[in-house]
């Protein structure tokens, strides 16, 4: 191997060479750091500067905006953040010339850009040149008239200046251009929905049903908004109801067409369409059932118990039928406890009517959970029946002894179940009602053990219940000060107000509250002639108590209860116009309630729901008061 010669050197050997490699890399280091140092200055200056834009910008400084925007696009014209600042800056300034001149340097760089090309032609719109914006939306959508794309970017653009009816007709012509009906339905469906085209909106929705029924839950979800408005959910059914005439037997539009006579709560209607569901899917009485659901959710217990019903009657082998028993039953007993309902307010049960009344509505109902129990016992159907016997005999009914015997009955089938606990708990409120507190105490006291905290906090204020009932109020208040760091529930949210109740009258005047006390326990026990005369005595004897109110109070509800209507608006009245008491618009509001509900009064229940609004500015119940204005006159369904 030879060795080159130059001008007398050395020859380059393998250690020289590394040698003057080392050499090389050692200066292009020193090149390449000095390079970064001077490309990070750059950049570190360009950083602030385009923050300083966009903090002026932010602040709708728009010349100083503009201005930081200028130097840094002049600096590299290639940046896309510098071009979009600077574009929005002079539209802003309404300097569309500039605009104009900035976006066409751009797409002279991206030829055909259509976003570019829209955008330019938007400038040209707020320029007032109409003609040369619709040519240059025209060209974008020319370069390409299957491709959908095109026409959501031009339509984007006429929405943003809300050039709606422009923006529907481009639509339509996507879909004649493409051949495809399913394009834009959402879009289409929302702009008619903003025209008030609810039938055309509706069509939009169907059209993509018919085609895509899995996306049913979706469709619902998109016209749940529009159908808020009475005049959109009636042309919604008008339109789903025509095309139903055209295809009789599709399960789709039958499903959309309950939905949307359950948002009208007619639910007679919707059972009808559910019962063509499950004939035309051969559900065997599933389809009844999930309605039979929906309608209990939504508290409709005479449209529920109907399905529940046919499926006991027409399904016998089904293997929904012990949840429809039980669901029938359960749908009857809140249908018997509307009749009988007359929404007394506080922590104690009153019934409205005499209990052989109560009786006589409520014996169909005791036979068909009996029935359940019968034909499956031992099951947990047979212990929830028999906590909903309890339920019924101690609410309603008044049946101490009958609710006793049936909580027992939830606890030996189901020992470690959430009922057991719960019949527990109201075991304890039947011996509080037989006047029997240290047997409640008992009760509460086992549930304190209990694994559910939510059980726990229910037994720890029916405890500070019945110190209250014994006018040991220090014991009591101590109970309650666990729930003063949550607020999390309604609970809680109770047992506060409670322990307010309590710490308020014990400083204000113990022997009043000791005596209240005494009135509201006989109130829970039902002996209301007692308890009447008793809040009566607490008046006379402490005329200046904080309770006084709440005595009042309690009296007018007793008074309802004892069939004295007239007497019981006298002191309703006095509570209303009392100057300091936060009850006062509590008794105002069943003031109308009476008018309404006992004395079918329109006109004076009308009255008094207005006299809440007028005098209670801030109350809690004005928007109860609005809506029954309003159902009273008829503006509601």
């Amino acid at each position: 191997m030879r060795s080159s010669k130059q001008g007398g050197n050395h020859p380059i050997t393998p250690h020289v060479l590394m040698g003057m490699m080392k050499h090389s890399l050692m200066l292009l280091f020193a090149v390449g750091v000095l390079g970064v140092s001077v490309s990070l200055a750059q950049n570190e200056d360009a950083v602030m500067k385009l923050r300083l834009a966009q903090s002026f910008e932010q602040n709708g400084d728009w010349e100083r905006a503009v201005a930081q925007y200028e130097a840094l696009f002049l600096a590299n014209p290639q940046n896309i953040v510098y071009f979009e600042g600077l574009r929005r800056g002079y539209t802003q300034l309404k300097q569309y010339d500039k605009a104009i001149d900035l976006i066409q340097y751009w797409i002279s760089r991206q030829q055909r850009n259509p976003s570019l090309l829209s955008e330019l032609g938007g400038v040209y719109y707020l320029k007032g040149d109409e003609s040369k914006a619709d040519s240059l939306w025209r060209f974008v959508i020319k370069t390409d008239p299957k491709n959908h794309s095109l026409y959501r970017i031009v339509a984007s653009k006429l929405m943003e200046f809300r050039l709606y009816d422009r923006a529907i007709q481009l639509f339509l012509e996507a879909r004649t251009s493409t051949g495809s009906n399913e394009l834009f339905v959402d879009d289409l469906a929302m702009l008619y929905t903003a025209f008030q085209q609810y039938d055309e909106a509706t069509r939009e929705y169907i059209s993509l049903l018919i085609t895509r029924p899995d996306q049913l839950s979706s469709i619902q979800s998109r016209m749940s908004m529009m159908v808020t408005r009475p005049e959109a959910l009636t042309a919604a059914r008008r339109v789903v109801e025509a095309e139903m005439a055209r295809r009789k037997e599709s399960v789709p539009l039958l499903r959309l067409a309950a939905w949307l006579s359950m948002e009208s709560k007619e639910y007679d209607a919707a059972l009808d369409q559910y019962r063509n569901i499950d004939r035309l899917a051969n559900a065997g009485g599933n389809e009844l059932f999930t309605f039979g659901q929906e309608a209990t959710q939504e508290h409709e217990y005479a449209a529920a118990a109907k399905a529940f019903q046919e499926i006991i009657e027409q399904y016998p082998r089904s293997a929904k039928l012990p949840y429809a028993r039980f669901g029938y039953a359960r749908a009857r007993e809140e249908v018997a406890a509307a009749s009988d309902s007359s929404g007394s307010p506080g922590r104690n049960i009153l019934p409205t009517w005499p209990v052989s009344e109560t009786l006589q509505g409520y014996n169909g109902v005791i036979q068909l959970y009996e029935a359940i129990i019968a034909d499956y016992a031992g099951s947990e159907f047979a212990a929830q029946s028999y906590f909903r016997l309890g339920v019924v005999k101690q609410e309603r009914l008044f049946d101490l002894d009958g609710a006793l015997a049936a909580y027992g009955k939830v606890r030996s089938l189901q020992l470690n179940h959430p009922f057991a606990f719960e019949a527990s708990l109201r075991i304890g409120q039947v011996w509080t009602a037989k006047n029997n507190l240290p047997a409640a105490r008992q009760e509460y006291g086992k549930l304190l053990g209990n694994r559910d905290p939510e059980m726990r906090n229910h037994a720890i204020v029916a405890l500070a219940e019945l110190d209250y009932y014994e006018a040991s109020f220090d014991s009591a208040a101590a109970k309650l000060q666990v729930f003063t760091s949550s607020t999390s529930n309604d609970l809680a949210n109770n047992a506060l107000q409670f322990l307010y109740f309590i710490q308020e009258n014990r400083f204000a005047n113990m022997d009043a509250l000791a005596a209240f006390a005494r009135a509201d326990l006989m109130m829970r026990q039902r002996k209301y002639s007692e308890a009447l005369a008793q809040f009566e005595d607490c008046i006379k004897r402490f005329p200046d108590a904080l309770v006084v109110d709440d005595a009042t109070m309690n009296m007018a509800e007793l008074k309802l209860l004892l069939g004295r209507t007239a007497e019981a608006l006298e002191l309703f009245q006095a509570v209303a116009i009392m100057p300091l008491s936060i009850l006062s618009d509590r008794a105002q509001l069943r003031i109308g309630e009476v008018y309404e509900m006992i004395l079918k009064n329109k006109e004076k229940a009308i009255e008094a729901y207005e006299q809440l609004l007028t005098r209670f500015a801030h109350s809690m119940y004005l928007e109860k008061a609005r809506l029954r204005i309003r159902m009273l006159r008829g503006d509601v369904l």
